[in-house]
């Protein structure tokens, strides 16, 4: 019945982890209900290696019928769904330490977290304190505190492949032919992130030989092995993440869920290096390190910083350059109290952290405007034409349609009732987007919150009899994602019926000069819960910064603190009309916030500044994983793993682990081994679950 692949006896534990199923139907469903019969045959060799039931999942051969199996992989596809609205359910709970962040400080607490130390330096924010939480240490933990990492050898890093499904890759230094080649699992999907991920390849490689050029000597060196990933947030399968699978700690897991995902999932020996945003909360992957973002304002920066040790252009005033990023107040003369005093932003119209949180989602116009009861109070309210009645934001933007063609017949009545609808149009749509607020995702939010302000503000004027008050929030979206690019949304079919009701789902773009004259910005996560360059240049600007604080972080957020640099906000954005609030009753506090956040990126961005990030963000992570590195020739001294080579063969498999990329690292420039048409036949998304089972 069971039929457990022993291959290799001589590797450490005599039986290799093999994830290509061999399974009728490759059904692993099925094959975890099949393995339940002879489990507790196994249970005293599982005690000394849990992962022989994994393999027992993948080799059991199952003699069942094709109906059945996809019956049962239906169920498996429920379960993981029922599982992850559960987690959505309650994942918005606040623990101790983020709700004493989010709240307002007391005014003896604001004074002295913003008090300057006299000498003009920016305050910055100790790294360590925001990445060890409770009894977890991560990696970047001991990177702070100058302690070693765990060792780690070749069979450790190639376990890690397994935690997940795209960007990752193997950095592997080959001594024969003095080059990094770039090794990707045949398991894993090949995604657009996968470009980033290979734009980090290149960079490193890069900057391993040109800070550690005594440990890449050819022949005379040893192999080295370092697991990466990036994109715009990591790649990990669901239930690799610690908080998915342990019992204890959630116990709203479904049943079933921990035994067939949580046994092939160990991401605490090898270190990984994220180019990107990772996870805030240590303990979902405590050997991650947060690593400079594949962007030209970052990554390229710490490249330009090696070479020629000089700041890169993105990083200079726009004053003294075309191409830079960082606007200054007093470079352009904006004093504080001639700021617009609204919250404003600009962006893409993306996702955000479809992983964590799938049920978020974009508004679809007619889908989501739906029309609420017909009450007795609604009806009352559209009898007296009170804002907010009955009409929902589709049926009223149809009846203005239909007054616009009898404007030519009654020119005074139709552009009155023009007027009206074109208010009550706005303000029906934000009641229903209100009604599923929780569902929208965070800029859709934003873009609610702008909505309901100018509804506010123009109802208060009406009463008044006075011209519109200035909203609060100014947040909407200026692009979107349209065949792989950015396009203007004003004016584009897509977001036309949403301006048909005067719903501020669109904006004028705005430059960096152009939201400079604002006096709060907002930071708005995107799809890996950051944005990559709104952060710094926000906090250069003579604003102040709402900081958006999501699941995940980026490097450079380790030297911002809260009350200090910026203002924390939550992830949904309900908090974020009361710190504006209390912004703009307490001007002086709110001043010094902001003054501080542009010394920060003032300090950073000087050559003491980034000689100090490029030595704890590049240098030490970069060394310390060297270090903890355990080459072949120490630890499996026998014949059969004479290199690296015959390791992954052995460990992996023939030609599962697939050179992509080859790097000499004399500069940024690599040879692509693999074509397009190869990686659309062997690793993209569509052909991945053919070939591998899903693995």
């Amino acid at each position: 019945m069971c039929q457990i692949a022993m291959k290799n006896s001589s590797c450490n534990n005599g039986c290799h982890l093999r994830m290509i199923p061999n399974i009728r139907h490759r059904r692993r469903r099925t094959a975890l209900l099949a393995v339940l019969a002879c489990t507790a045959a196994l249970s005293l060799q599982s005690l000394l290696s849990p992962q022989l039931i994994w393999d027992a999942v993948d080799h059991a051969t199952v003699d069942d019928t094709e109906d059945e199996e996809d019956a049962l992989l239906m169920e498996e596809m429920k379960m993981e769904d029922h599982f992850r609205r559960k987690l959505f359910s309650e994942q918005e709970e606040i623990s101790e330490e983020d709700a004493e962040l989010l709240s307002i400080p007391g005014e003896d607490a604001m004074s002295s977290s913003v008090a300057s130390d006299g000498s003009g330096q920016a305050t910055i924010a100790s790294s360590s304190s925001s990445v060890s939480k409770g009894k977890v240490v991560s990696h970047t933990n001991l990177i702070d505190t100058h302690q070693p990492l765990p060792s780690y050898t070749i069979e450790d890093a190639i376990r890690t492949t397994k935690m997940y499904e795209h960007t990752f890759a193997l950095l592997v230094y080959d001594p024969t032919s003095d080059s990094f080649l770039g090794l990707y699992s045949k398991r894993h999907y090949w995604v657009s992130g996968c470009e980033k991920l290979l734009s980090s390849f290149r960079q490193l490689a890069y900057l391993l030989r040109k800070i550690f050029p005594e440990r890449f000597q050819g022949k005379n060196s040893k192999e080295l092995v370092i697991p990466i990933s990036s994109g715009d947030s990591p790649g990990v399968k669901a239930g690799c993440l610690d908080h998915f699978r342990k019992q204890a700690d959630n116990p709203r897991t479904p049943p079933g869920w921990r035994e067939l995902v949580g046994l092939n999932c160990d991401n605490h020996i090898a270190p990984v290096l994220h180019f990107g945003s990772v996870f805030r909360q240590p303990h979902l992957f405590p050997s991650m390190i947060a690593m400079p973002m594949p962007v030209a304002s970052h990554l390229n920066c710490f490249e330009t910083w090696a070479t020629h040790k000089i700041i890169c252009k993105q990083l200079r005033s726009i004053t003294s350059d075309e191409q830079a990023e960082l606007v200054y107040g007093e470079d352009l003369g904006l004093e504080w109290k001639d700021l617009i005093p609204q919250v404003v932003w600009r962006g893409t119209d993306f996702s955000y952290l479809t992983k964590v949180y799938p049920i978020l989602q974009k508004p679809e116009f007619k889908e989501k405007l739906v029309k609420w009861p017909w009450s007795d109070q609604a009806k009352e309210d559209w009898a007296t034409n009170e804002i907010g009645g009955g009409l929902t934001a589709f049926a009223a933007a149809k009846k203005k349609r239909k007054l616009e063609r009898v404007r030519k017949r009654h020119p005074r009545r139709a552009a009155e009732s023009d007027r009206m609808l074109m208010q009550f149009s706005k303000a029906a749509a934000v009641k229903a987007m209100k009604g599923q607020y929780e569902n929208l995702l965070p800029r859709w939010k934003a873009v609610v919150l702008t909505a309901e302000a100018e509804v506010n503000a123009e109802e208060a004027a009406a009463q008044e009899g006075s011209p519109a008050n200035l909203p609060w929030a100014n947040m909407k979206f200026s692009n979107y994602i349209n065949g792989g690019s950015k396009s203007r949304t004003q004016g584009e079919e897509h977001y036309k019926e949403w301006e048909d009701i005067d719903f501020p789902a669109t904006g004028n773009y705005m430059g960096l000069r152009d939201l400079a004259q604002y006096k709060y910005h907002v930071d708005l996560g995107g799809g890996g819960g950051t944005t990559w360059s709104g952060t710094i240049q926000k906090l250069a600007m003579p604003g102040l910064l709402f900081h958006h604080m999501t699941p995940t972080k980026d490097y450079i957020h380790d030297y911002m603190k809260p009350w200090t640099h910026y203002i924390p906000i939550s992830s949904d954005l309900h908090d974020l009309k009361r710190k504006y609030n209390w912004a703009e009753s307490h001007p002086v506090e709110s001043k010094q916030i902001a003054d501080e956040g542009t010394k920060l990126m003032r300090y950073l961005t000087s050559p003491e500044g980034f000689e100090d990030m490029f030595q704890q963000d590049m240098v030490e992570p970069l060394r310390r994983v060297i270090e903890a590195y355990q080459p072949i020739s120490t630890v499996h001294p026998q014949p059969s793993w004479k290199n690296w080579r015959e390791a992954t063969r052995q460990i992996e498999g023939d030609e599962v682990l697939v050179p992509v990329i080859e790097c000499g690292g004399w500069s940024v420039h690599c040879k692509p081994l693999l074509g397009k048409k190869y990686i659309t036949r062997t690793l993209s998304h569509r052909n991945k679950r053919g070939l591998y089972g899903g693995s």
